[in-house]
């Protein structure tokens, strides 16, 4: 056990009150320019301390949380600057989860029409409000905040972070192509209220980082891959089109998968999984509704092996989609389970999500678990306040006292809790920081900054 320092003691504090404070005057660092009409404009470094002028990172400030930290060069002048929905809810709405009443069990049938009804709630005055928050009408929407640091941070224009690479011959891409894949996700207001009651006090309070029924969440991905990628037709023919800005500049990227997930207690984890590709085949008139389902989990199917795939044996707690279109139907997770395009082959939906957890666990297997118990570690249907738990550099499991804080599924979270609690990150939107102490447990060393 340690005890680390943090900068930035008053970092969460009145993050719920967010509505109210619009415009932050900044009392520490300095005025910079470049962001959005009406916003705080500050220089800081990539870790959101002050810095003096010429700033080396931009953060732009509209609430209690900044919108983005960005290496300067990349801030679009003339926008569009992305702005995080922060205003988190006290109460969970009632009556708010349309999906609740559909059995996703009942095979093909049941899962289809539980993932297209997660989808179209999504969809429901976003495609409109063209994904920003603010613009719609229908149901409010939220960030997690904090996503703002390291090389997987926010870009400034669309507020979407980096997410795994593919290199070909994967997803039918030519030998040895690299496309570079991004997303931003959103939270329903069941979902929020969390995210308000851990972050929203004076130090995170990570016993509160259990969502409750009714919580849902969507996450959009999109791709730089261009048709000239691809070894056969362009998969992404007619797919939405976003603008984002990275190190290199303006940067065209196209909609390819969108994941969702929703609290639900029929589940024996607590949750349920699933994803969608898009399918260049669909006749949909908006192009956003040709994504189409993948699989939905609400398990892990532990002790499930590719060798019981292979015995032509099925799974339990996961559905595979009979309308996935035929480059995802082939890139499903380890052993079939259901998994999205870009997502890593060798995990699932649930799976990774399942090592949500502070200190961070390591998100798939590594070279070293060479067997298949060693593998069945990431497939255990644990409840989202059961820890991961932590593992050497020999794939055997580690026990702590106390043990690791888990976090119910969130990725996200994760990365908001481990970008202050480890890196030491600041919140560059509140006056005055100061150090807090805060302590965590310390096994096994030092963790990469998270993915997602």
């Amino acid at each position: 056990m340690r005890v680390i320092q943090l900068l930035g003691s008053r970092i969460f504090r009145n993050a719920l009150f967010a509505t109210t404070m619009t415009c932050l005057a900044p009392t520490h660092g300095h005025a910079a320019s470049g962001c959005a009409p009406g916003s705080t404009c500050l220089s800081v470094t990539g870790k959101g301390a002050p810095a003096p002028e010429p700033a080396p990172f931009i953060a732009q400030c509209t609430g209690v949380f900044p919108d983005f930290v960005t290496p300067s060069a990349m801030v679009p002048s003339a926008g569009p600057w992305f702005k995080l929905s922060q205003s988190y809810p006290t109460a969970v709405p009632a009556n708010d989860a349309p999906w609740s009443n559909i059995d996703f069990k009942d095979g093909v049938t049941g899962a289809n029409a539980y993932l297209y009804a997660l989808r179209d709630y999504a969809f429901d005055g976003m495609i409109d409000a063209d994904f920003k928050p603010e613009a719609n009408n229908v149901r409010p929407w939220f960030h997690m905040p904090l996503m703002n640091f390291g090389p997987r941070a926010r870009e400034p224009m669309r507020g979407l972070t980096s997410e795994r690479s593919v290199t070909g011959p994967e997803l039918g891409l030519k030998q040895g192509v690299t496309i570079h894949n991004y997303a931003v996700g959103f939270y329903n207001a069941a979902g929020a209220v969390t995210i308000g009651q851990v972050l929203g006090g004076a130090s995170p309070d990570l016993a509160k980082a259990q969502f409750a029924q009714g919580a849902m969440t969507f996450k959009i991905l999109f791709s730089d891959v261009t048709a000239n990628d691809f070894q056969g037709s362009d998969v992404l023919s007619g797919a939405p089109q976003w603008t984002i800005r990275t190190a290199a500049g303006p940067q065209t990227v196209r909609l390819m998968q969108m994941d969702v997930a929703a609290v639900d207690s029929r589940s024996p984890t607590g949750w349920v999984f699933g994803t969608f590709a898009f399918d260049s085949n669909a006749t949909d008139t908006s192009p956003w509704r040709r994504l189409r389902p993948v699989g939905l989990s609400w398990g892990n199917d532990f002790g499930f092996t590719p060798a019981d795939q292979q015995a032509g044996k099925k799974l339990t707690e996961t559905t595979i989609s009979d309308q996935a279109p035929a480059y995802a139907a082939s890139h499903l997770g380890w052993a079939g389970r259901a998994n999205g395009p870009v997502d890593n082959p060798i995990s699932g939906c649930l799976s990774c999500h399942s090592t949500a957890q502070l200190p961070s666990a390591p998100i798939t297997f590594s070279n070293a678990c060479t067997t298949d118990a060693q593998k069945m570690l990431w497939f255990r249907d644990l409840k989202g306040n059961q820890p991961f738990g932590g593992v050497d550099a020999s794939c055997n499991p580690i026990t702590s006292a106390p043990p690791p804080k888990p976090l119910d599924f969130s990725l996200q979270l994760s990365v908001a809790v481990q970008n202050v609690v480890q890196f030491g990150d600041a919140n560059p939107c509140l006056p005055s920081a100061s150090i807090m102490n805060l302590r965590v447990d310390d096994h096994p060393g030092e963790h990469p900054r998270i993915a997602r």
